[in-house]
């Protein structure tokens, strides 16, 4: 008896599993809407998706540098991609996660929802939120992982000078077609597009 009801009960949970992640992982239907909330028990560590197929792969590459205020001046550019990208591969083993936070910061930068994509085509830029919640929460924690590998110069005295705020500069190149991959010439020029002063 107890037999049979551990086995009932283990059927039951892969059974529920099963059906949350056929519910979160297909397409959207009707039945998404109506019991998505209760599939949502999956997240955040069980979530399912279909980013192993790579439906939208990557096309370029994206970089992202920074400067600081200190006081009446600006201190250098500090390239922030380079940096988390070496110490990544700084041990192959065991390596910081750093990178991620650069990474998936600039995914969310630059993420635009279907519906905002098909606003700005139409030309309803008067429907578009003012001001974008994900981009501005990006850029801030870009910002303070700068703020983590870089400061500003010491002063005449000799004492360091807090920043007041980051700027940051992102550089996108776009990658050229596969057949074309060993070809210098056939690789894009970069695009640079500068933030606003970030304050901290």
């Amino acid at each position: 008896m107890k037999r049979t009801f551990l086995a009932s009960a283990g059927l039951g949970v892969v059974a529920v599993f099963g059906a949350c992640a056929v519910v979160l992982a297909g397409p959207v239907t009707p039945i998404t809407f109506d019991v998505g909330s209760a599939a949502s028990i999956l997240n955040p560590h069980l979530s399912q998706n279909w980013q192993l197929f790579a439906p939208d792969p990557i096309s370029d590459e994206r970089g992202v540098v920074a400067r600081f205020r200190c006081g009446p001046s600006s201190s250098p550019w500090i390239d922030i991609t380079s940096t988390a990208i070496a110490e990544t591969q700084s041990s192959r083993f065991f390596p910081p996660r750093e990178s991620r936070i650069v990474s998936n910061a600039l995914v969310e930068r630059f993420a635009q929802d279907d519906v905002t994509k098909r606003l700005e085509d139409r030309g309803r830029d008067d429907l578009l939120p003012k001001v974008d919640a994900s981009a501005s929460r990006a850029e801030r924690v870009l910002g303070r992982y700068a703020v983590r590998l870089g400061s500003c110069p010491s002063d005449e005295n000799g004492e360091s000078v807090s920043p007041s705020a980051v700027q940051l500069r992102y550089v996108t190149r776009a990658l050229p077609p596969w057949s074309e991959r060993g070809h210098e010439s056939a690789r894009g020029e970069p695009e640079v597009f500068e933030s606003d002063w970030i304050p901290l």
